[in-house]
């Protein structure tokens, strides 16, 4: 085997170019721009960095698939309007994204990102082939797709490892301390402009001129005895789980689900490799592959079934679901068409993926629409039973209608059930600000059931929980807005989590809070020594025999003033949030104003 030359290399990269101009700039363009963002200094940093970066991402996949696309049609200029329109959809995808502050807090978009970057890819695999089928030409295709992913992979790889050893050689020698963002914007490079242009130097134009089939020994031996053993060894696992759950006569695990479509999806990419050569291979355990797989693979599709639709009759539908449950039904539909179908054009698959990809991404019957409904009507059946029991739930149904709160803010998508709670659940339930660089959201889930006035029954409760009792106060939003410094010099909002140690800043100061004690510390501005410490605990003892609902409260209650001989300090409480069991108090969550002044 001859080595490449350099003007080998140089050659195949131009000609790459020439091929694919419009794809490599995109990627180089992209790349480039999010090497700067990882170097880039706070003050440049925007909100639709992320959204940008995406984008890109989402780009290439589908401008290689544009470009297959037209090389195959006879008369290319009469699609010339093609890219255009695929750099206007690429423009509205970005454009239809929130900022960046929404954008991670709602799993929609990005849902909706990975079943378009999904389809781009599944485009790939059959765009040259839309207008014109050859079995042994698709075939190779897809063989020479699946060499140029493992190739550009593996190049790229040893380049930027090698970088790396450079880099720390060098770090090493020379004692230079390089910028640990430098290893990532290499990888970023070799990923982004590297790895795509190797994939695309040898990818051949004549798609169509490759019928000759050149099965090696190489792949024979991976599908022998790889991936040929694997799928019998998920199939005795299965089927002995099937047993077992016949012989205990009890419903499969949800589990269970995600094992089958992963064996399909294994077996298919079998199928895939040795279908030209099924017939006439003499391998018995390639031979013989087909059709027993799909044989044996359909009882499971029943333990399948029954596995997802009784996750969906406790629970509902959720995207994950509703995707194993889209994904069922392919594999089925795929299953009998690979058996009975005489021609078993391969170009089903990824085509049918397609499309299941790209419809199930908007409309009524998108997966985000599909579950906000269903989670919605399961909410309202939960809280209808809970009604007819006096308002008291199990814990099955208390966690239940937790979780069913949190996946709908998520979703910004509570209120909702408005017209099932019959109050409005607006922003009183959301405690949001802004503690500079920090931004802070939740969503109070325990603070809307208790507007419901919905506890856990008695019996539900261990006998440590039924001897606990929860405060709970909430600032009205426009309360806040009406905090002033009158008279003092600094302000700081503060929050206090019992699962999350926080700090912030006043003035010269830094305010830290102990869990263990119940206190808050204001520290020296030099040396770090605590200047002054602040115990909560009077004021909760305090607050707890006002009730456990502390909404109605007068607001002047909930200030606490102290002085020092070198500051004053003012804290009112926001947000508060404490159990008592006995004696004890124990702070579980607050937000608070605090005022300093220097004396």
């Amino acid at each position: 085997m001859a080595f490449l030359s350099l003007n080998d290399l140089t050659s195949k990269a131009q000609s790459a170019f020439k091929r694919f101009p419009l794809t490599i700039l995109w990627a180089l363009c992209g790349t480039l721009y999010a090497i700067w963002v990882v170097d880039a200094p706070k003050e440049a940093n925007t909100d639709n960095q992320t959204n940008i970066i995406l984008t890109f991402i989402l780009g290439v996949s589908w401008l290689i698939g544009s470009q297959f696309f037209l090389e195959q049609l006879k008369n290319s200029k009469k699609a010339i309007w093609l890219k255009p329109v695929l750099l206007l959809l690429l423009f509205l995808f970005y454009w239809h994204l929130p900022e960046v502050d929404t954008f991670d807090d709602d799993p929609i978009y990005l849902v909706r990102f990975f079943l378009f970057l999904i389809a781009g890819h599944l485009f790939v695999l059959f765009a040259p082939f839309l207008f014109k089928w050859n079995k042994n030409a698709y075939w190779n295709y897809l063989k020479a797709a699946g060499f140029a992913i493992v190739r550009s992979g593996f190049f790229s790889g040893v380049l930027y490892l090698g970088l790396v050893l450079a880099l720390l050689a060098i770090d090493a020698l020379f004692n230079m301390r390089i910028d640990g963002d430098i290893y990532f914007q290499l990888f970023l490079f070799c990923l982004g402009v590297v790895n795509t242009w190797i994939y695309l130097s040898d990818f051949p134009k004549n798609i169509h001129q490759q019928k000759e089939i050149h099965f090696n020994k190489a792949l024979e031996v991976f599908v022998k005895y790889i991936l040929i053993p694997l799928v019998i060894l998920y199939l005795l696992i299965l089927y002995s789980y099937s047993i077992k759950i016949l012989v205990e006569w009890e419903l499969p695990k949800g589990w269970v689900s995600y094992l089958v479509t992963a064996l399909a999806f294994l077996g298919f990419t079998v199928q895939v490799i040795i279908n030209p050569i099924h017939e006439t291979v003499k391998s018995w355990t390639i031979k013989r592959f087909y059709p027993w797989f799909y044989i044996l693979i359909l009882p499971l599709l029943v333990l399948l079934f029954i596995a997802i639709f009784r996750r969906v009759s406790d629970y509902g539908i959720t995207e994950n679901r509703y995707f194993v449950i889209l994904l069922a039904f392919w594999i089925l539909g795929i299953s009998l068409f690979l058996l009975f179908s005489r021609k078993k054009s391969l170009l089903v698959l990824p085509f049918s993926l397609f499309i299941l990809a790209i419809l199930s991404s908007f409309g009524f019957w998108s997966a985000s629409s599909v579950s906000l409904k269903s989670q919605t009507h399961q909410f309202q059946i939960v809280y209808e039973n809970v009604l007819q029991n006096n308002r008291l739930a199990t814990s099955d149904q208390y966690n239940q209608l937790t979780s069913i709160l949190k996946y709908l803010d998520d979703r910004k998508s509570v209120n909702q059930l408005n017209s099932i709670t019959g109050i409005e659940i607006k922003d009183i339930f959301k405690d949001t600000f802004s503690d500079e660089p920090k931004v802070y959201n939740w969503f109070d889930s325990q603070k809307v059931l208790d507007s419901l006035d919905i506890a856990l029954a008695p019996n539900e409760l261990g006998s440590e929980a039924r001897n606990t009792k929860y405060y709970n106060y909430y600032a009205d939003r426009q309360q806040a807005q009406n905090y002033t410094l009158k008279g003092y010099h600094d302000l700081a909002v503060f929050t206090i989590n019992e699962n999350i140690s926080t700090n912030a800043s006043i003035g010269d100061y830094t305010i830290d809070y102990d869990h263990k004690n119940n206190f808050l510390s204001l520290l020296a501005p030099k040396d770090s020594l605590t200047l002054h410490e602040i115990q909560l605990l009077p004021k909760l003892r305090d607050l707890s025999k006002r009730g456990t609902n502390l909404y109605n409260i007068d607001p002047e209650q909930m200030i606490m003033e102290v002085e020092h001989e070198n500051i004053s300090v003012k804290i009112i409480f926001d947000e508060l949030n404490f159990r008592k069991m006995g004696d004890s108090l124990h702070l579980s969550s607050a937000r608070i104003f605090l005022f300093l002044k220097q004396k």
